[in-house]
């Protein structure tokens, strides 16, 4: 086997450095999109999941498979997205604080301006395109002289994008395995311009999901004749 290809779910765990010496980073590879969420129950049946912890995904759809997911698992978890009101997103932000959600589920994009007090630890689920995100996410972790955790998954495919998150480590003091100094770099286009926004681009990715394609297109038909029923009701009513 080659550095190029560590063995599934394989760990490294980082030492503590000066840019986030209250925060320990450590990766984690996942093979593909499956892997994250065998690595993820693997984390919280051996006890490694931190509650409070933030789990950050690159989309609302995910961060709503995940949710349901973990549910299934009886563990106590919720996310915040864009169809929540504010007051929806209060309570649920409130609830995290109270340690009523040990896992709360997010983008980066939702967790903006939010002030997340206590939290042990983050995990990327989805890792970040830029290091000022990747710096962002940890630092929500390890605050007010607290220590920290961020655990980084990754895939085959995220293998180009680790790039960013391997510098910030480094400045961190980290020490770096010789096999994560080798990464390729992803494609290049045409010019510099679209070098850099394959960076920030995000990647097409699978389902956060163990449900097959057959089982998802059931639920949703089933939602959307949910849906036209409670329609149908309430043009009877009003007729």
């Amino acid at each position: 086997m080659s550095v190029m290809d560590p063995p599934p779910n394989r760990v490294w765990v980082g030492q503590q450095g000066s840019a986030a010496k209250d925060v320990q980073q450590r990766l984690l590879f996942c093979g593909n999109e499956e892997g994250k969420l065998v690595a993820l129950r693997r984390m919280i049946a051996n006890g490694e999941v931190k509650p409070p912890c933030l789990a950050f995904v690159q989309s609302k759809a995910r961060a709503q498979e995940l949710t349901k997911e973990l549910m299934f698992d009886g563990v106590f978890v919720a996310c915040i997205h864009s169809d929540m009101s504010r007051k929806q997103r209060d309570t649920c932000i409130e609830n995290f604080r109270l340690g009523k959600i040990w896992i709360l589920i997010c983008t980066d994009v939702m967790a903006r301006g939010v002030d997340f007090k206590g939290v042990a630890q983050v995990i990327n689920i989805d890792i970040p395109r830029a290091s000022a995100t990747y710096i962002h996410r940890v630092g929500r972790t390890g605050r007010a002289g607290n220590k920290g955790e961020a655990v980084t998954m990754f895939t085959t495919e995220d293998k180009p994008y680790l790039r960013p998150i391997i510098s910030v480590m480094k400045q961190s003091g980290l020490d770096i395995p010789s096999w994560l100094n080798d990464l390729p770099h992803p494609k290049k286009g045409a010019g510099s311009k679209q070098k850099n926004s394959e960076y920030k681009k995000p990647l097409d990715r699978g389902h956060l999901t163990t449900l097959s394609g057959y089982d998802r297109q059931r639920i949703a038909k089933r939602k959307q004749m949910i849906s036209m029923s409670k329609e149908q009701k309430k043009r009877n009513i009003a007729q």
